[in-house]
């Protein structure tokens, strides 16, 4: 009766563990990537969008569903038992992995050492359980070993799983930013991943858009850019400018401009008098040429960021004798959300 109550008590866990796993690697890891692939493979599209966001967690449910249904053949084909039952959940660990194997490109992934490797470490595993299954064992403390041996079979499935799935950052973060950018939350989109240093040139662009397409007040539409651009990381600054150049779009324009380390023609194309605040980075431009227009017009401003300005000289002038890269690591932390650095080091 004992061993009995072991075994229901090993099933359940399992279950419980394997089902709460799957249904968190969908619904809060997988959301956006699975909306992709099923648009991909549907109507070749390769945005995270036609799943409505009330559908996800019914959606997460029924795949959760259907992975606890695969554990139906793995426990007829495998046939383990007690501290190896964990091992019958084989094929439903796979399913978890290539159901979010999407790379952006394949709906299967083109990482064929990848799938190698998986492989391979299903028939190790799937050997080394009917290995340790055939030694006789003793029942002393026969449950604790049960239940670490199940864990820990679990836990490799989970690793798998992860393994097997996609988990590039970039990729999950640019799928989550366009599902954001097409509901117009633009904010939302500015919130994604805005502490990593990590970017590509999609994200740069998602980014940029998003400014442009935020409330500006009683500044011309678009203007936000301005104050917002550098305090992102940006991966490809003369891709982003030529992307921003091509939009008819005059704070498009300017924000290329500076991109570009184009003071002049930053000077020459904005007209302060539609301003009635000056954006932080177009006033720090015009700081570097000089232009004693927006020092009359916008005093007060002009003065905090001209205070920024001699802080930023001092600092490189106390590491004048240290190579560029050195001068840029050391001020980077104080500084690089600001134009003056990007201006300097950029070029």
């Amino acid at each position: 009766m004992g061993k009995l109550s072991c075994e229901v008590c090993v099933k359940w866990l399992c279950g419980i563990l394997f089902s709460v796993f799957a249904f968190c690697w969908i619904y809060f890891f997988q959301q956006d990537l699975l909306c992709a692939a099923y648009n991909k493979a549907l109507y070749g599209m390769e945005h995270p969008i036609g799943i409505d966001a009330p559908n996800s967690a019914v959606v997460a449910l029924l795949l959760t569903a259907f992975s606890q249904l695969l554990v139906l053949p793995g426990k007829f084909l495998l046939r383990f038992k007690r501290g190896l039952y964990a091992c019958n959940y084989l094929f439903a660990a796979a399913f978890l992995g290539i159901i979010t194997i999407y790379d952006g490109n394949s709906l299967f992934g083109e990482l064929t050492i990848k799938w190698m490797l998986t492989v391979i470490f299903v028939v190790l595993l799937y050997l080394v359980c009917k290995i340790v299954a055939s030694v006789p064992r003793s029942d002393h403390n026969d449950r604790p070993r049960t239940l670490a041996g199940n864990l820990l079979i679990l836990a490799f499935l989970f690793c798998m799983t992860g393994y097997v799935g996609n988990t590039d950052e970039n990729l999950h973060r640019r799928l989550r930013m366009e599902r954001l950018y097409a509901e117009q939350d633009y904010e939302g989109v500015l919130n994604v991943g805005s502490l990593e240093e990590e970017s590509n040139q999609t994200i740069d662009l998602l980014r940029a858009k998003s400014m442009l397409n935020l409330p500006a007040d009683a500044n011309p539409a678009g203007s936000r850019i301005g104050d917002l651009l550098f305090e992102y990381s940006i991966s490809d600054p003369k891709a982003l400018s030529a992307a921003l150049k091509e939009m008819d779009n005059t704070q498009a324009y300017l924000t290329s401009c500076l991109l570009q380390g184009d003071i002049d023609s930053f000077r020459d194309s904005i007209n302060l008098n539609n301003y009635t605040t000056l954006p932080k980075y177009y006033l720090q431009a015009l700081i570097i040429a000089n232009d004693t227009t927006v020092q009359a017009k916008f005093p007060d401003q002009y003065a905090r960021e001209q205070t920024t300005y001699t802080t930023f000289r001092q600092s490189l002038l106390q590491l004048e004798s240290a190579p560029k890269q050195y001068q840029s690591n050391a001020t980077y932390i104080a500084h690089h959300q600001t134009f003056f650095w990007f201006y300097t080091f950029s070029k």
